[in-house]
């Protein structure tokens, strides 16, 4: 496995693991803000249908014979209010008297209109004894929803029941889908890019590394005769690049002193045994 595929391996994975945790943040975030936004959604659209409520039935909230009115219009078990409202707002709505949905267009396991049921002890304790709003996710017959609850105040401000406005939770799952599709071929795309972008930046930047390696082999093969490695960088690769032209260029210096001496030797020892061979027929004569 060269150093080539290693690298651009590297960073592949980098840039992966990069995207997957870039992806991740951006889920948690695009979802918590989702999220934020319906809720805030929910307050704004009760608030609106109170407003509609005090143009279309003039009036303070009252509770006669035990029912929940709107000036002189009865609000319990009409339907038609709800469903009016809904449409408007497209979401789920319900009056309560008291602690007791009255008036609602949340739907039972049957099908049913879910009145009589209660609210749940949180949105109770803080809405119709506090007399406060509540806005965040609540249980809904079993369903988690993005709710608003509202009080619902008499004349002499005691609060007398509630409003409640909210999204399904499972109405925000078509946009989480779509969303995650989306950020994934995005994720797959920028991947794709950037490891290609890499490939072409990691053989340019190993090319000349490729090359410094043959010139080396070519070096231990005895051929000092070769020229230098061009060098067309400042980076590590091309002060490595003039290290091995050094190199080779004292190599071949200190292989052609050796050379010059060692000639310079066989000379003297040439003369030297000529010397010796003189001295010895000299003798002999």
């Amino acid at each position: 496995m060269g150093l080539k595929f290693k690298t651009i391996m590297s960073v592949t994975v980098l840039i992966m693991v990069a995207c997957i945790l870039l992806g991740i943040v951006s889920y948690k975030t695009t979802v918590s803000s989702l999220e934020q936004s319906l809720m805030m959604k929910a307050d704004s659209e009760a608030t609106a249908g109170l407003e509609i409520m005090n143009y279309r039935y003039p009036g303070e909230w009252t509770i006669k014979n035990g029912e929940l009115y709107k000036g002189d219009t009865k609000i319990e078990g009409e339907n038609e209010i709800v469903d009016s409202l809904s449409k408007i707002f497209q979401c789920k709505v319900t009056f309560f008297n008291g602690d007791t949905r009255v008036a609602t267009n949340v739907l039972d396991e049957s099908g049913r209109r879910s009145t009589g049921t209660k609210a749940s002890e949180v949105v109770l304790e803080k809405v119709l004894k506090g007399g406060q709003n509540f806005i965040g996710e609540a249980n809904v017959m079993g369903e988690e929803h993005y709710a608003a609850y509202k009080p619902l105040k008499n004349s002499s401000g005691t609060t007398i029941g509630m409003i409640f406005f909210g999204l399904s939770v499972h109405e925000i799952d078509d946009i989480v889908h779509t969303f995650l599709l989306y950020m994934v071929g995005a994720v797959l795309l920028i991947i794709a890019v950037s490891a290609f972008i890499g490939k072409i930046f990691i053989e340019r930047s190993t090319g000349k590394l490729e090359e410094i390696v043959d010139y080396v082999e070519k070096i231990s093969n005895g051929n000092l005769k070769i020229s230098d490695i061009e060098v067309g960088t400042e980076d590590e690769i091309g002060k490595l690049a003039q290290g091995i032209n050094f190199m080779r260029s004292e190599l071949n210096s200190l292989i052609k002193n050796i050379s010059e001496s060692s000639e310079r030797v066989a000379a003297s020892s040439e003369e030297l045994t000529a010397i010796t061979k003189d001295g010895a027929d000299s003798v002999a004569v």
